[in-house]
């Protein structure tokens, strides 16, 4: 997966999740403001290629079609636009700094086969808000699992 991509998957994930969905009741203040932030700079980019609508539908109906076609969108913004990126990155290493922990691992696969997922951890020991996702929006025939474990 390119940096992109890794990158926008990251921020979907925060953006569209509980935490921020509940109006940022669990964050703090530093955190909450590095989220507007990055909504902000992320609404300012989309208004000038003319996408703002995706943003913003997916923000009203988080579903994972709407998340999916913003999450395309940022992926294409940052591709293009690399100081967008930049400063996309930027804001995220600060929102690590926070001590939020996100973790996200298997997302967004699609297999018209079989999908296999075996000895997949995810663990943290630093405190503060952590939100951990493990096989998110998979798509695939036949689904096997075994030996999955997050840790907090």
């Amino acid at each position: 997966m390119e940096p992109a991509t890794l990158t926008a998957a990251a921020i979907a994930t925060l953006i569209f999740s509980e935490a921020v969905k509940e109006g940022g009741k669990t964050l703090g203040k530093g955190v909450s403001e590095q989220i507007a932030k990055l909504l902000n700079l992320i609404r300012d980019k989309f208004q000038s290629a003319g996408t703002e609508g995706l943003l913003t539908r997916a923000q009203e109906n988080p579903v994972e079609k709407n998340t999916s076609k913003f999450q395309d969108e940022l992926e294409t913004q940052m591709e293009e636009d690399e100081t967008f990126a930049n400063q996309l990155r930027e804001l995220m290493k600060e929102l690590e700094s926070t001590g939020v922990v996100r973790q996200v691992m298997a997302s967004g696969i699609e297999v018209s086969g079989a999908l296999e997922a075996a000895d997949m951890q995810q663990k943290t020991t630093r405190g503060g808000t952590v939100e951990q996702e493990m096989l998110k929006d998979i798509k695939a025939g036949d689904v096997k699992l075994g030996n999955l474990t997050q840790e907090s």
